[in-house]
């Protein structure tokens, strides 16, 4: 009745069906929800590793504004560029340089491979192409922008793992205890407590978890 009432509480409240269900499975399987939240951490952190973001951006526009200091050619300096920078899958924009492909060819692959500024970096390059002006002094503003862009993104990275954190220290102390408890053999479990202790312990439980799924939902939409 507990998990229910809480369901019905926060579908009134408009919670997302999804972070009801885990509020539920916190509720009737402690040690299942706590296996689901190391799971779901390892994937999370492995899908933000292989994510390029803007600062590989950036290393690529200084890169490419420094081989263009450095007296190579347009398409000498971007192939020496991208090639320095894997990550961003410059392949297309490699092998049309190497073919003596048009400009405009060459600028839609390199449009496509940045994110941030590929419309403007292509622009960019397809106008030094044709009129043969100076290309790396652009090149090197994008960088910049690129890397306030990256700075933000880690700042508030770090702002929303510090409120994830506390969400889930406050949260997980009781799924872990009574998960540790219900491990050892040691304490009461759910099936051994009966009257106004199991609803207390039953309200107490389920508010908490309702709270840290709140904060948490909060947290994954800022």
């Amino acid at each position: 009745m507990l998990i229910v009432a809480l369901g019905v509480v926060g579908l009134l409240a408009g919670l997302p069906i999804g972070l009801l269900i885990v509020v539920m499975v916190a509720l009737a399987e402690p040690l299942l929800f706590l296996v689901l939240v190391a799971l779901w951490s390892v994937l999370a952190n492995w899908v933000l590793r292989g994510r390029v973001g803007p600062g590989e951006e950036a290393a690529f526009l200084r890169a490419l504004a420094g081989e263009l200091a450095g007296g190579s050619s347009l398409r000498t300096g971007l192939i020496e560029a991208a090639l320095r920078s894997p990550e961003l899958g410059l392949d297309r924009v490699v092998r049309l340089s190497h073919v003596g492909a048009s400009a405009t060819q060459i600028g839609a692959a390199l449009q496509s491979a940045l994110p941030l500024n590929g419309a403007v970096a292509a622009s960019a390059f397809r106008l030094a192409d044709a009129a043969g002006g100076r290309v790396g002094p652009v090149m090197l503003t994008l960088a910049g922008r690129a890397e306030e862009v990256s700075t933000l993104e880690r700042e508030r990275r770090a702002l929303t793992a510090q409120a994830r954190a506390s969400a889930w220290l406050v949260g997980g102390a009781p799924v872990a205890l009574l998960s540790l408890l219900a491990v050892m053999g040691t304490g009461s479990t759910w099936r051994d407590l009966s009257g106004s202790t199991a609803w207390v312990l039953g309200v107490g439980f389920g508010l908490v978890a309702f709270g840290v799924s709140v904060v948490a939902w909060m947290v994954r939409r800022s």
